[in-house]
């Protein structure tokens, strides 16, 4: 790998949403085995030393647009490089994961700007929260990439669904890696190539769903970057990242992943 540190942070300091290094989905219903997504759809864990004998540990949801290329939440990894692991994980017929493979090399969009100012938090920029990990090897064979939409904007119109595997039950550090989905009603609430959209799920997003994977009949539109926070660390509202894959940051991304 090479020695590319990503910040654990995310592009948002407004007081109601929730900074976190994964957001997950308690609630909704376990993803059929026989679904497109869920065939595409990954669980990331990252290993981070953080101290003599100790490490972070990390997880989030990802999707694969590309045999070993998987799309995910740029805030979701604090370290890829040196000593760091980072490995992603398919789901067997009971939607739990199984099997590994390396990520090699990963890439940020170009305009995630880390940790913003409180004083500067770039609105128009939040929607680059996104990353690409390279798979040290191309996915297994039963594992189908995802489309990104070709007009994501007008996908993100249509009734949609978002897929999560982390928390199912909130407070619940055991109950990660099933694979759920629910439907999500959003609207796009900035514009751009990095527009973000507000929506609200049909279950609570939490811890480990970060990343996970937004859809429509248009297509993959979109993936999960952030939650309104009220009084609990859970809620039903969430903030994602509408893709524009013919963007210059976009592509720019897509190509350092490949170049590792």
């Amino acid at each position: 790998m090479r020695s590319t540190v990503w910040r654990l942070s995310l592009a948002v300091c407004l007081s109601v949403i929730l900074a976190s290094p994964s957001v997950a989905l308690s609630g909704g219903s376990p993803a059929r085995a026989s679904d497109r997504l869920a065939r595409a759809t990954v669980f990331i864990t990252s290993l981070t030393p953080s101290g003599r004998n100790r490490a972070q540990v990390g997880n989030c949801t990802g999707v694969l647009i590309d045999r070993d290329l998987v799309l995910t939440a740029g805030h979701c990894l604090s370290d890829l490089g040196g000593p760091s692991l980072v490995v992603a994980q398919f789901f067997d017929r009971s939607n739990r994961v199984v099997g590994a493979v390396q990520v090699a090399a990963g890439a940020l969009h170009p305009d995630y700007a880390g940790r913003a100012s409180a004083d500067d938090p770039k609105p128009e920029l939040l929607g680059a929260d996104l990353a690409i990990l390279k798979l040290a090897q191309p996915a297994p064979a039963d594992r189908q990439p995802i489309a990104i939409a070709t007009r994501p904007m007008e996908a993100a119109k249509a009734r949609s669904v978002l897929m999560g595997a982390g928390l199912h039950i909130p407070a619940d550090d055991n109950s990660a890696g099933e694979l759920r989905v629910a439907r999500v009603n959003a609207e796009v609430v900035t514009g751009g190539p990095t527009a973000v959209a507000l929506g609200v799920a049909g279950g609570a997003i939490c811890r480990g769903d970060s990343g996970g994977p937004v859809v429509s009949s248009g297509g993959l539109w979109g993936v999960v970057i952030a939650i309104v926070r009220k009084k609990s660390l859970c809620n039903s509202t969430v903030f994602m990242a509408v893709l524009d894959p013919t963007s210059r940051g976009f592509r720019t991304m897509v190509a350092r992943a490949r170049r590792g």
